[in-house]
């Protein structure tokens, strides 16, 4: 399987300031995941600046058209044509000059901007809309809307606002100037390296650099909700442990940019506050969650369980399926609210108007996962992850992260308590030799070099002269 990973993005959990995507790439696919090839972000924004308006005239020779009179410089503003609908003085927008790639509203290949001359008036540029610029997935619109870049990215922050010239590279602007995407592979044995977090730890073991990533923890007691949830886990196998929380008086909307652009840059479309908080933490710490509206869910419990023969659940991708005895399902008291591990439910899914959420975090058995996928031809990112085997100690990292998120994203309070539904964790030993360290490996290891490895990749250990103990994280 392969993985998208923004370097940018991967230096938030391991001290990278000295090692290039290059360097990277190179050094780490020598010793674990294989980088098959880098996406400089940047490039695609080249001669793609940011442009301020300070005025707008009517054009004189066509009824939808404007002439807008844009700062790119600080000095005499650009004039350009403009069709926009939502087209303004005093706003941020996104020029396209002269031999920038473009796609004619979204659609086509791209094609190399020249000056142009539009209904008789010259043209400086294209004030561009976000499908023309390959952003649409961050920031949809109306057909003739441009990218109001003023309202995209917030600029109500007056010190982040005041930073801003006209005439910046949009690339600078975005964040995108300085990180490079990496397509790496993965072999099906390490789904911790799925994760931007085992990632880095699998990086800062193999460069010896500091791991920085710091986990969010669950809140105790005292500071959890007192309305009960009800969960019950039919089948502790193939649902071996479960968690959950709801969350009340959130307030679910778009996603500021900086979430957005970890989404995209892992491939993902950002959908709304709540749905992203749970992708982001899927790509962070490699453990699929899922979000339901609270107050859709028919006896506000949720129980897992086996489907019954026939029952049938309209899914997020559009389509209905039929389901069997043998596919396990998250249910409310009446119905299927989500194919367990695979893909939850269309008519539970959280909205703009949710404004009480459950965050789920589970392990699920990933034979029962694959079977279920293959059977109803249905497949996602969380599926991918959970069918390869995932530890039962991730849902308690990603339950609080997801917490904490969505105290900082949605607000709101924790309604409930925290639920936990399983088996109690019990960590594995194992003892080897350095000799045979040396023998299975077929080079000579130092025991300084095997220890320190082991525990930069979080390993507990102990060790005497002739051997070592490490209790697996």
């Amino acid at each position: 399987m392969n993985i998208l990973a923004s370097y940018d993005w991967l230096k938030q959990y391991v001290d990278l300031k000295s090692v290039s995507p290059d360097d990277f790439s190179a050094r780490v696919s020598l010793s674990g995941p294989g980088v098959e090839r880098l996406y400089p972000q940047g490039e695609a924004f080249r001669n793609i600046v940011l442009g301020h308006v300070v005025d707008v005239k009517p054009h004189p020779n066509a009824d939808k058209l404007r002439i807008a009179m844009v700062d790119v410089s600080g000095k005499k503003p650009l004039e350009i044509v403009c069709g926009g609908s939502n087209l303004r003085d005093d706003q941020w927008v996104a020029v396209a000059l002269a031999n920038a790639l473009v796609r004619w509203h979204g659609e086509g290949e791209p094609v190399r901007l020249e000056p142009a001359e539009i209904r008789g008036i010259k043209s400086d540029g294209m004030i561009c809309a976000a499908n023309e610029i390959g952003l649409f997935d961050a920031w949809p619109h109306a057909e003739r809307e441009i990218l109001d870049l003023g309202a995209a990215l917030e600029m109500s922050d007056a010190k982040w606002r005041a930073s801003l010239r006209p005439g910046m590279n949009l690339a600078d602007v975005l964040g995108f100037a300085d990180d490079v995407v990496m397509d790496i592979e993965v072999t099906t044995n390490r789904p911790d390296a799925y994760a931007m977090v085992g990632l880095a730890r699998e990086a800062a073991a193999i460069l010896k650099k500091p791991f920085t990533w710091k986990p969010a923890k669950l809140l105790s007691k005292a500071k959890q909700g007192t309305t009960s949830l009800k969960v019950s886990v039919e089948d502790k196998v193939l649902c071996p442990r479960y968690m959950a929380v709801r969350m009340s008086g959130v307030n679910v909307g778009p996603s500021p940019w900086w979430l957005k652009r970890r989404l995209l840059s892992a491939g993902l479309r950002p959908i709304n506050t709540a749905v992203d908080i749970t992708n982001f933490v899927m790509l962070e710490l490699g453990q699929p969650m899922h979000v339901f509206d609270a107050e859709k869910l028919t006896g506000g419990s949720v129980h897992v369980r086996a489907a019954k023969k026939g029952e049938r659940m309209s899914a997020l991708d559009g389509e209905t399926y039929t389901l069997q005895p043998s596919m396990l399902v998250i249910a409310d008291a009446e119905k299927p609210i989500a194919v367990a591990g695979v893909m939850g439910g269309e008519e539970t899914g959280a909205t703009s108007d949710t404004t009480d959420l459950i965050f789920e975090a589970a392990s699920f058995d990933p034979v029962s996962i694959r079977k279920t996928a293959r059977a109803l031809n249905l497949y996602s990112d969380s599926q991918q992850r959970f069918e390869k085997g995932l530890s039962t100690q991730a849902p308690e990292f990603a339950l609080a992260r997801a917490i904490e998120l969505c105290f900082e994203l949605c607000g709101g309070k924790l309604a409930s308590n925290i639920v936990d539904v399983g088996t109690t964790y019990k960590p594995r030993s194992y003892s080897v030799s350095f000799e045979q360290i040396t023998d299975l490996i077929g080079v000579a290891i130092k025991p300084k070099d095997a220890k320190d490895t082991l525990d930069r990749l979080g390993f507990s250990l102990k060790t005497d002269s002739k051997k070592l103990t490490a209790t697996v994280p």
